[in-house]
């Protein structure tokens, strides 16, 4: 029988304009679109460009110190017998979940891809508590557990411990790198691997697109985890997004330095890479969170002739620091940044110190990363996200009335329908106000589209706090918050952070005649909560909280307060703690956030170095000297 002839998510056209995704749209989508299974997309490379190179995974940030690199061809074969191995250890969709705590070694990749093929596969923060890592495993009902060796990461190791009593449903845990005796019930992936053929897969390949294949973690607390379900179908789509709008293809080089935890890993400049025949670059088994990697990154470059970087913010403003005058980037022709608000400024000072564009996307976890992207083979414009990807719908909603629709440049609620959103939370409970029954996914997201559909945002009515593209439920915080002695009640919301884009400040409410211990308060949440990135930079004691009508706790009015507090700390360290700060906050047309602050007793300087201090965040703030 003739092997099916399947394409691979290489650009249709280059898309420049909101004309272009329509003309993709007006073809039939499985015209277009062959792959019934992530299998199929990387038979469709194997096929098509089975001879250049697909991945490469450095065991350091050193060009010489290569762990692996494999053809197209070589990672089907090398995908082909992890789906195997996973399926003789009982691995098939709906009935047994496959969980990766591991950085991005080189193994990884093809483990991760196999056991989606062969079933589900949940890829678990390795940075997480090893509590809030147990809760997770017991809430996916993991069957297997995969971790590195003791030698190879320790920390995963140390956390893998005793897993096998703490998760009753674990049945094996198999170790990457693996030498040497092992617990019971513990299996070398290297030997295991080695009985499984790299030709062909010991089982029918999947077939159904809406066959949930991975779970990712975003939010939620210790005990209650809220676990996102991707399915074949979501990645496909996801793929095909992003390969027909940042135009990716088999020319194409990609450094990916984000932690395969994460969507921005596996698919942005992950899957999606790989299903349009490009090459993979990962820099480091931790990316961008080793220092050597921001350090060597511009060489690196040079070496790999990478033709697309990029990251978080955060990253895009380290790797700036990092740049070496002289250095060849000629091979590269664009940069990409998403997961959190790019300050104006960061962007701007990337591009004047690199020559290179810098291109905005945005999506989340429940829409495999894909909503909006700039083109890649267009011009970017700032501030903006882009264009929706092909074959879905993005639309802005009034603020309370979700029946009416927002005209051009009014802002709004964010919505997005598409193959690509996902097909809801593990926990139906956690559908409400998320995902309604027609298909559409609110995203919390306040934004507008341009007359020529770019989506603009402008702010967050969600509660999740975005520091650095780590995504944070302000509801760890206030939960571990809430049991300290002599707490009433607490809330957390994002402070803005000319780094992280925001961090989490906490705001408490003491309990009726209770004097709370400041100190006390944060020595404690720096144990009792969990992920390092969620413990508040700032923690204020008020009489109490502000509320609706109906008595919810009014968030938005706290991220006013953040921002008061955070330019109380800036005019502290600019101007000295004499000077007086009036700080009003309030909303544009476009519901835009704009500051006004008004300082009395500075000098000429120390306003200057306000200024130049509050530049670099996402709202916009205007400071003037006032009589004191």
């Amino acid at each position: 029988m003739e092997p099916r002839l399947l394409k691979t998510t290489r650009p249709v056209l280059d898309v420049r304009t909101i004309e272009d995704i329509e003309a993709i749209e007006a073809r039939p989508y499985d015209e277009l679109v062959t792959a019934r299974s992530l299998y199929d997309l990387l038979l469709a490379t194997a096929q098509n460009v089975g001879d250049r190179k697909a991945l490469t995974v450095l065991n350091t940030p050193d060009p010489a110190d290569v762990g692996v690199t494999l053809t197209h061809r070589e990672l089907l074969g090398e995908v082909t017998r992890a789906a195997s191995l996973f399926r003789a250890l009982g691995l098939a969709p709906g009935r047994s979940v496959a969980a990766f705590l591991s950085p991005t070694l080189p193994d990884l990749p093809a483990l991760l891809l196999g056991a989606q093929v062969a079933g589900v596969a949940s890829s678990i923060n390795y940075l997480l508590s090893r509590e809030a890592i147990v809760d997770l495993l017991n809430a996916e009902e993991a069957t297997i557990l995969v971790v590195p060796a003791l030698d190879l990461d320790e920390t995963c190791w140390a956390k893998a411990r005793g897993m096998l009593d703490d998760v009753p449903t674990l049945t094996d845990v198999l170790v990457i790198g693996a030498s040497g005796p092992l617990p019971p019930r513990h299996c070398a992936v290297g030997a295991a691997l080695t009985r499984h053929r790299t030709d062909t897969l010991d089982f029918a390949p999947p077939q159904d697109r809406d066959a949930v294949c991975a779970l990712f973690h975003t939010g939620g607390t210790t005990g209650r985890p809220k676990l996102v379900q991707l399915t074949h179908g979501n990645q496909i789509h996801a793929a095909f997004g992003f390969g027909q709008v940042f135009g990716y293809d088999e020319n194409d080089t990609v450094f990916n330095g984000f932690p395969f935890f994460h969507v921005g890993g596996t698919m942005t400049v992950g899957l999606s890479v790989l299903a349009a025949g490009g090459h993979v670059v990962v820099p480091s088994p931790y990316g961008m969170r080793m220092p050597r990697t921001v350090e060597r990154y511009w060489s690196l470059v040079e070496a790999f002739r990478a033709t697309v970087i990029g990251g978080v913010p955060t990253s895009i403003a380290a790797i700036t620091d990092s740049w070496v005058e002289g250095s060849d980037v000629s091979s590269v022709r664009m940069a990409v940044t998403g997961g959190a608000v790019l300050p104006a400024a960061v962007g701007a000072r990337f591009e004047a110190t690199t020559g290179i564009r810098l291109y905005e996307t945005y999506g989340m976890t429940e829409t495999a990363a894909a909503i909006a992207f700039n083109p890649g083979r267009g011009t970017p414009l700032p501030g903006n996200v882009g264009f929706r990807a092909p074959y879905s719908q993005t639309r802005v909603v009034r603020i309370g009335r979700e029946d009416i629709l927002c005209g051009p440049e009014e802002s709004g609620l964010v919505q997005v329908k598409g193959r690509q959103v996902f097909p809801g939370y593990v926990d139906p409970a956690h559908n409400t106000g998320t995902l309604a029954a027609e298909g559409w996914l609110t995203t919390g997201d306040v934004g507008y589209l341009t007359a020529d559909e770019r989506l603009v945002l402008t702010g967050r009515e969600k509660d999740l706090i975005v520091r650095s593209g780590h995504n944070i439920d302000p509801a760890a915080i206030e939960d571990a918050a809430n049991r300290f002695p002599g707490v009433q009640i607490s809330a957390a919301v994002g402070m803005p952070d000319q780094y992280a884009g925001e961090v989490p400040a906490l705001f408490v409410v003491p309990a009726p005649g209770v004097l709370i211990d400041s100190k006390a308060l944060r020595d404690y949440l720096e144990a009792a909560v969990h992920e390092p990135p969620a413990r508040p930079r700032s923690v204020l004691v008020i009489d109490a909280l502000p509320v609706t009508a109906v008595g919810k706790i009014f968030k938005p009015a706290l991220r006013d307060l953040a921002i008061r507090e955070k330019v109380r700390l800036e005019a502290e360290a600019a101007c000295g703690t004499a000077t007086a700060v009036s700080v009003e906050v309030g909303l544009d047309e476009q519901k835009r956030t704009v500051v006004d602050v008004a300082v009395a007793g500075a000098d000429t300087a120390g306003l200057a170095a306000l200024e130049a201090a509050l530049k670099p965040l996402p709202q916009t703030y205007s400071i003037r000297a006032a009589k004191g």
